[in-house]
């Protein structure tokens, strides 16, 4: 498995992506903390930079698929490096009006701006690997993908907090320049002289079964995910362990990494979409135990263990995607995100309320069935067909 990743990253145009990739990674893993702490210092209201953060999200979660289309129908080689000007743009106007104690309508504006001009990076990765690497080698670029993502949501916002211990408008920048970068490096070819990038459109979404199916998953991942990433503090500061809530998250992250790198090195002759499901199905039944978490001792392992399933699932559904919309662009990938966003939104929600009115680990007990009981089917249902 290490060789062949290795073999990946001998090549000067994987680690020109793979570049792009960790400075698009760290910007979008410091972005929030960037636009909560930017609002608050102008403000003093946290509120105000939870408002703020909000229409960050909103804004990139619904303009997602249009971002894609105009990076597939226009032109990456110029869409993405204006988009990543335009995002590095509105975070720097977000400091400056802030600086100038600007009112907190303004800012939670710029914050959303901010949000409609997020390059789809990783989205239009999943392009630009098929053309960077020979095609046995194009699973590992989808788990590199994965694990730089993860751990930019991992570095990302302690580089932030770091940023603001330093300096209150240095933030800002550094988050912006990053994704400048990533924008200006996330095109390498094997011969850039005939490099192409005209994705065939993607399937319409009401005649295509197989990609409403994709995004219906997408939505009950997303969901598992958000009753994960809200319920784990809330069980933290349950037990009385609050500070603990990021080292628990970390360990779900550790989890996934190692999983996804396992799964892209190896070869697998079962149809991706039975590998897609699979995990998902793993990730539901890995949760089951975490019920039985009665401390953060007991809570970490468990987690790093459901963790292994769900970066497969990451990386299976970059094949998936392949299979469902062959030859699509970023636009399909940014539906699926936002699917999982819409999904995970209604998670998060829904983790406070279980936590409120149940045990400590009721949301993982719901994140378990939602992911198990559609998987499971999904998987019958297909057995059955064939």
């Amino acid at each position: 498995m290490t060789a062949s990743y290795l073999a990946l990253v001998r090549l000067a145009p994987a680690r020109r992506l793979l570049y792009a990739l960790s400075a698009a990674g760290l910007s979008f893993g410091m972005v929030t903390l960037i636009v909560l702490l930017t609002v608050e210092r102008s403000t003093g209201s946290y509120p105000d930079g939870g408002f703020a953060v909000a229409a960050f999200a909103l804004a990139a979660g619904v303009s997602a698929p249009v971002r894609g289309r105009l990076v597939d129908r226009r032109g990456a080689r110029t869409w993405l490096p204006v988009l990543s000007v335009g995002y590095a743009a509105a975070l720097v106007a977000l400091d400056l009006v802030a600086q100038a104690d600007g009112p907190a309508w303004l800012l939670v504006g710029l914050g959303g701006l901010t949000g409609l001009t997020t390059p789809p990076l990783f989205a239009s990765a999943r392009v630009v690997w098929a053309q960077a690497v020979d095609p046995a080698l194009v699973r590992r670029g989808y788990a590199l993908t994965s694990l730089l993502h993860d751990l930019g949501q991992v570095a990302g916002p302690a580089l932030a907090s770091l940023l603001f211990l330093v300096s209150t408008w240095i933030g800002a920048i550094a988050c912006g320049v990053a994704a400048v970068a990533a924008g200006l490096l996330s095109l390498p070819t094997r011969d850039p002289a005939h490099y192409t990038h005209d994705p065939h459109p993607m399937p319409n979404l009401l005649r295509s079964r197989p990609l409403l199916g994709l995004l219906a998953v997408s939505i009950v991942l997303g969901g598992g995910e958000g009753l994960v990433q809200v319920g784990v503090p809330i069980a933290a500061a349950r037990w009385h362990h609050s500070s603990l809530a990021g080292p628990l998250l970390a360990s779900f992250a550790v989890g996934s990494v190692v999983g996804g790198l396992w799964y892209g090195g190896r070869h697998w002759r079962a149809p991706v979409l039975d590998r897609y499901l699979g995990s998902v199905l793993a990730l539901g039944l890995l949760l089951a135990p975490v019920v039985l978490a009665r401390g953060p001792v007991s809570l970490a392992p468990l987690l790093l263990l459901a963790g292994l399933a769900f970066g497969p699932a990451t990386v299976a559904l970059f094949e998936t995607l392949d299979v469902v919309a062959p030859g699509s662009g970023a636009e399909s990938l940014t539906w699926v995100t936002t699917a999982e966003a819409g999904g995970s939104a209604a998670g998060s929600a829904l983790a406070g309320v279980l936590a409120t009115h149940g045990g400590a680990t009721a949301p993982f007990a719901i994140a378990s069935a939602i992911l198990t009981a559609p998987a499971a089917l999904a998987l019958l249902s297909r057995k059955a067909r064939r």
